[in-house]
């Protein structure tokens, strides 16, 4: 999905990712910086990210106008390893990314190329190259992300070489409706023709002008991954079990530091009782 500022809009991208239980998110003009609090925030929340942001023009240029990047994200359990494809592209953004889950895995290409800018030899010159690195490679390949050509106009010189270019290779688009909010079908999912082919979805979930694109491929889910904690009053704290069950945990020191520090807590209850919370929630 073109998301138009993953700053802005995080908040609604996992509103969208709940609601069609999505376990991987590819995200292009996301609008940020490797350490925007969007990208923090992903990985607080447990998300694996492989992320390119595009550079500034100057230190001083907000990420308003900064109108690039892309993103890769997936839940817990889904693992993400960066893939270097040898290739530095001036005509287009990417991350190229081996998806893991269980036993099974794939490599995604997610692109992104401005439509502001004319389709140039240059770009299917480097495009050619990067699909030839990827093609060495035994997993399932996927290419996606928002190339800005016209696809639905087959007579158009781009549209024709874009799909002659991944034809050679045993790719073929599988979208076949619009994907822009005034017609255009400018983003792609493309697989290999001799895997399964996927029935790609074009659903507008009001983030941008572009509209998500969305599939299921043949790969395990991963596992769900729980997370338990144990609450009390603090009335019905053990110091005894807690100072056993501190002493084992990563935030002991040593003995004299925890029993002095259990025994400033314990001085004045009522006084410590918010620290102790605070404490014990750890």
């Amino acid at each position: 999905m073109n998301v138009r500022s993953l700053e802005l809009k995080l908040d609604d991208v996992f509103e969208v990712r709940r609601d069609h239980s999505l376990d991987v998110l590819l995200l292009t003009e996301t609008w940020h910086d490797a350490d925007s609090v969007c990208i923090n925030r992903l990985r607080s929340e447990g998300f694996t990210v492989v992320e390119r942001a595009r550079c500034r023009s100057s230190e001083s240029a907000p990420l308003a106008v900064n109108h690039g990047g892309v993103v890769v994200t997936g839940v817990s359990g889904v693992r993400l390893a960066a893939v270097d494809t040898g290739i530095q592209s001036v005509t287009f953004e990417s991350v190229c990314v081996r998806v893991k889950s269980a036993s099974s895995s794939c490599i995604v290409l997610l692109i992104y190329r401005p439509g502001s800018v004319a389709v140039s030899a240059e770009f299917f010159q480097e495009l050619s190259k990067t699909l030839d690195k990827l093609a060495t490679m035994c997993p399932a390949l996927i290419i996606a992300g928002d190339l800005n050509v016209r696809l639905d106009r087959p007579s158009d010189p781009a549209s024709s070489q874009l799909t002659d270019l991944l034809s050679a290779r045993g790719l073929s688009c599988r979208v076949h409706e619009p994907t822009h909010e005034l017609g255009g079908l400018l983003d792609v999912v493309a697989t290999r023709d001799d895997l399964p082919i996927p029935t790609v979805q074009v659903i507008d979930v009001g983030l941008s002008d572009h509209h998500m694109l969305c599939w299921s491929m043949p790969m395990d889910r991963p596992a769900p991954v729980y997370t338990s904690s144990v609450h009390r009053p603090w009335r019905k704290v053990n110091i005894d079990e807690l100072r056993s069950a501190i002493r084992t945990s990563r935030l002991c020191g040593t003995d004299e530091e925890l029993d002095a520090e259990l025994l400033k807590l314990v001085t004045d209850r009522r006084t410590n009782r918010r620290n102790w919370r605070g404490i014990y929630a750890l």
